[in-house]
């Protein structure tokens, strides 16, 4: 019966189905910036993690499927690393005491990019420390937190382990400017209410 099945379809026809990694897009405001992360959700499954399913010391693609996309709509300050505007490759080196997470500018990778990725085309490489949790993260999880008018963290979150990446922009700067620039010209009083309502939030 499971033969005449595939038989009575046409050739070339697909069945559409259920990824096991669901994918998944988060998108963060932070300040004037905006920061958008794309990737795949693998789940634990009941399988070991970091050094078993993700071996110690091999490239991962931080999360399954295709490479996880991280694009900002401005330039970033990342642990002392800047972060032009652009869209980038996030890859991760784990350790267990230590991993390091890299901004890579080739994009066209599938997955980890296997033989092809090269490591002269990182952006930069940081080193974030993982932690150990008290809650369960079943599919992996990227999102933000601690956010403010001029940074916020990046927390990668699965099974008991999480890190957390450090994420500034330079609205402060920004807004300034056109603050000083509006004041130059020709101030109104919305102009004055606009300077003093953020200089107060900030």
């Amino acid at each position: 019966m499971f033969f005449l099945l595939l038989w009575s379809f046409p050739a070339g026809a697909q069945i559409n189905h259920p990824k096991a990694s669901p994918f998944a897009t988060v998108r963060q405001d932070i300040g004037l910036s905006t920061v958008t992360v794309d990737y795949s959700r693998p789940a634990v499954k009941g399988r070991e993690l970091f050094g078993g399913l993700v071996p110690f010391g091999r490239i991962w693609r931080v999360g399954a499927n295709e490479s996880t996309k991280f694009t900002t709509t401005s330039e970033l300050e990342i642990l002392g690393n800047t972060l032009a505007q652009g869209t980038y490759a996030l890859y991760a080196f784990p350790e267990k005491d230590a991993w390091e997470v890299v901004f890579h500018k080739n994009t066209a990778h599938w997955g980890d990019g296997r033989t092809a990725y090269n490591p002269a085309e990182d952006a930069f490489r940081i080193k974030v420390t993982p932690k150990s949790t008290d809650t369960w993260q079943e599919n992996f999880l990227i999102s933000f937190d601690s956010i403010s008018h001029n940074g916020a963290l990046m927390q990668w979150k699965w099974g008991h382990t999480s890190i957390a990446i450090p994420i500034t922009v330079n609205t402060r700067e920004i807004m300034l400017e056109a603050i000083e620039e509006q004041l130059r010209q020709s101030p109104t009083a919305q102009t004055y209410y606009e300077a003093a309502r953020y200089l107060q939030e900030e």
